[in-house]
């Protein structure tokens, strides 16, 4: 049969034809047929190969598998042919597919092999089933479309987060391989214009499914000469992100919305606060002015009042001093009408006598003519004396009236200046209590001008405070915008 194999003309076209082709008899699967291609495929791998690549014509198949009466089995039916399988000689693959040979007549001579080296490719799609098997695995849901906008993949994530939405769905979770992309919008050309350009990709976006919101990126796929191939989309339900982004907003706008007032309300207020301050600094500046003059003129009362006491001191002195020297007259006064009221009772004794004698000096006659002459003069002289010592009294009785006037007068002068004294000493003493009242209204503006000094201060950093929180809240509403969009784009 080899040399029938040989010499078939037919086998000459399988010499030039591009694929790897082998043909071994039915009856003990020896190898009858290496074709140039088959040749020089092998001789690549032919350090892993059980024999030589020259020595192959002859040799049984057997000696490629570890358990031969499978392939046997296989190779005997052509019901079980074509036949594609995937076999590892060493480290190298090779990709093999089976046909059954029919002769004219149309029976089964026997298996034909084509095959090529397939470790490159295995390796890659072992590397993309790898990077499938995470993709299905990944916390991430994912979709793949091809151009013709059919859905090519869906993650296993993406099977089990649809699946609670199933019912809002157009098809199951598990269908959707195959199926159009279509079916998720009322109005697919948008997304066709969108998803068919990739130069508009990556494209983010967010849609409605029944009362939930996903979260849509398209990103474009590419192929290794970096043709347009598909486009991935990675997807997420963000209703409760959508739901706690609104609550927050209301929450918090609603807060930052307060804080502002707060500030500007504080900002009133300390302003307010700042301008009484500044009129109290202005009454309390005044009122010390006043205050400062008030003590002065109290302070000047007090030495008036002072210099008033002494004088009136001095004048009860006088005044007692007086009264003692009018009391002194009123006493030599009394005396010296008493030695009147002698004189005058010597002189009504002495007219007496002088009347006696003139009546004596009658009986005697002549002999008495010159004592009666002295006796006359005697009473003339008597009643000189009597009419001057009642002149004499008349006056000192007037002079004891008018000293005994004085001396009540000085009394009451007396009383009146020890009353004045005793007011110029209460005087004093109210000055001492409006001097001592001064001071400590004097002290107490002071301290209301510290105080206001300090209220004040107090009131511009309140204010510099309110400012900066005004600010604050603004920066916070800001950053607040900031969040929610980072948060709705999540």
């Amino acid at each position: 049969m080899l040399s029938r194999f040989k010499s078939d003309s037919s086998f000459g076209l399988l010499d030039r034809m591009p694929i790897s082709v082998m043909i071994c008899e039915m009856t003990d699967f020896k190898i009858v047929y290496l074709n140039e291609s088959t040749r020089n495929n092998l001789k690549k791998i032919e350090h892993v190969l059980p024999v030589k690549v020259d020595a192959l014509i002859g040799q049984s198949i057997d000696i490629f598998h570890k358990n031969p009466e499978h392939q046997r089995r296989l190779l005997s039916d052509p019901k079980n042919l074509p036949h594609r399988a995937r076999i590892t000689i060493g480290g190298e693959t090779l990709d093999l597919t089976v046909t059954a040979m029919i002769d004219a007549r149309g029976r089964y001579t026997g298996p034909m092999l084509t095959w090529e080296l397939a470790t490159e490719k295995a390796k890659l799609e072992a590397e993309t089933e790898h990077q499938l098997q995470m993709l299905d695995n990944m916390p991430l849901n994912i979709m793949m479309c091809d151009t013709d906008f059919n859905i090519t993949y869906v993650n296993k994530t993406s099977v089990k987060t649809l699946a609670p939405l199933k019912h809002l769905l157009p098809v199951a979770p598990d269908e959707l391989v195959g199926k159009s992309f279509d079916i998720f919008h009322k109005n697919p050309q948008h997304q066709r214009r969108i998803v068919g350009d990739p130069t508009r990709l990556p494209h983010a976006a967010k849609i409605k499914l029944g009362p939930e919101t996903l979260d849509l990126r398209v990103s474009p796929l590419f192929d290794r000469k970096g043709s347009y191939t598909g486009a991935m989309l990675n997807w997420s339900v963000v209703t409760a992100n959508v739901r706690l982004a609104d609550d927050f907003e209301r929450d918090v706008k609603s807060l930052v919305g307060t804080l502002a007032s707060a500030s500007s309300e504080m900002q009133a207020t300390a302003q307010s606060l700042s301008s009484t301050a500044e009129f109290v600094s202005q009454r309390s500046a005044g009122a010390a002015s006043a205050s400062e003059q008030l003590s002065s003129s109290v302070n000047e009362i007090s030495r008036q009042v002072a210099e008033a006491s002494k004088v009136a001191r001095a004048a009860v002195e006088e005044a007692e001093k007086s009264d003692r020297l009018v009391s002194g007259l009123v006493t030599m006064a009394q005396k010296i009408g008493d030695v009147v009221a002698l004189i005058s009772q010597i002189a009504g004794q002495t007219n007496l006598l002088a009347l006696n004698a003139t009546i004596e000096s009658a009986r005697a006659g002549e002999a008495g003519r010159g004592f009666a002459v002295v006796a006359s003069e005697v009473k003339a002289l008597a009643s000189q004396t009597a009419k001057a010592t009642e002149d004499i009294g008349a006056q000192i009785n007037e002079m004891q009236s008018a000293t005994g006037n004085t001396a009540g007068a000085l009394k009451a002068i007396s009383q009146t200046i020890n009353r004045i004294s005793e007011i110029s000493t209460a005087i004093a003493s109210a000055v001492e209590e409006q001097a001592a009242a001064t001071k400590e209204v004097t002290t107490n503006i002071s301290s209301t001008n510290q105080a206001v000094g300090e209220t004040s201060d107090a009131a511009g950093n309140v204010l510099t405070a309110s400012g900066s929180l005004a600010r604050n809240a603004s920066e916070l509403e800001v950053q607040v915008d900031k969040f929610l969009a980072s948060v709705r784009a999540m």
